[in-house]
């Protein structure tokens, strides 16, 4: 089964576009380094599916301006007394993708929030970065917390770990599909473009310059021992996205984890089994 990346893949970048780069790269590397930067940073908007549209018709919706970024959110909102759940969508999702998980946390009683990140869904702006992810859960801890329990797929489980890292932890924490490690999107991605690999190191430079760190400083793996939140690591044996791998060394690094792997739901249906929720929820609930 190909391997396919969680940030870009080969069949979604245009191949007049790829022509395009490698012909300016043969010119100006700088050009060619800021062009691949500006669409490493490019997430793709995908309508949400019919089975989501319940939840966004039923849930609470309000727009968020974060200073920080100066870009606006866009959140979703399922009333509930009991305890408080953010839900991060991954790279090129949206907040109405885990409306399966949201739905049946809120039937437990919990007071549920997910949300479009900057340049997904109905939120502003093109481009973005795992910072930016951080900032947006930062600021709706702050606004519509503090959040008790943080459920993240793929690079939002990534980035959940990164606002850990940066702030607080979370009572509890759920990871679905998720990377231990970021930093090998920059050399993956060089490839599916066709360029020399030196490439990979010159756009981890330009997100080192824009951010003022390095992204191996976001490299789950490095820095989740640190992290004392129990916490959920659900994966897929056969997810084609991020290897299992991933889950495997997150288990081993995090002091207070446990694994749940699953088969046959890859990288997204994953997100609506009734099976792997109800695991999900039953950890949330339980002491």
């Amino acid at each position: 089964m190909k391997k396919r990346n969680d940030l870009q893949s080969a069949e979604q970048i245009p191949k007049i576009l790829k022509l395009i780069i490698y012909t300016i790269s043969l010119v100006s590397s700088k050009t060619t380094t800021a062009l691949l930067g500006y669409i490493f940073s490019r997430p793709l908007r995908h309508k949400p599916h019919v089975r989501e549209k319940e939840f966004i018709r039923s849930s609470k919706k309000e727009i968020h301006f974060i200073p920080s970024i100066n870009k606006r959110i866009k959140t979703y909102e399922l009333e509930g007394s009991g305890k408080k759940v953010l839900l991060v969508h991954g790279w090129s999702g949206r907040g109405s993708q885990l409306s399966s998980i949201a739905k049946e946390c809120n039937k437990k009683g919990f007071f549920v929030v997910s949300f479009d990140a900057p340049a997904h869904g109905g939120s502003s702006s093109n481009t973005t970065n795992v910072p930016e992810f951080v900032e947006a859960i930062n600021f709706l801890n702050t606004t519509k917390g503090p959040f008790d329990y943080a459920i993240g797929h793929s690079f939002g489980g990534a980035s959940i770990f990164n606002y850990c890292r940066k702030h607080r932890g979370f009572e509890k924490i759920v990871v679905i599909g998720t990377q231990s490690k970021l930093s090998t999107y920059f050399a993956e991605f060089i490839k599916i473009m066709g360029l020399n690999e030196d490439y990979s190191k010159k756009i981890m430079t330009l997100f080192s310059e824009r951010v003022g760190e390095k992204i191996l400083d976001y490299d789950p793996e490095n820095f989740v021992r640190n992290i004392p939140s129990k916490t959920l690591i659900i994966h897929c044996s056969d997810d084609n996205y991020v290897s299992f791998g991933s889950a495997v060394i997150l288990t081993k690094e995090l002091k207070n984890s446990e694994l749940y792997k699953t088969t046959g739901l890859g990288h997204r249906k994953i997100l609506g089994d009734k099976k792997t929720i109800n695991r999900l929820v039953d950890f949330l609930i339980k002491n």
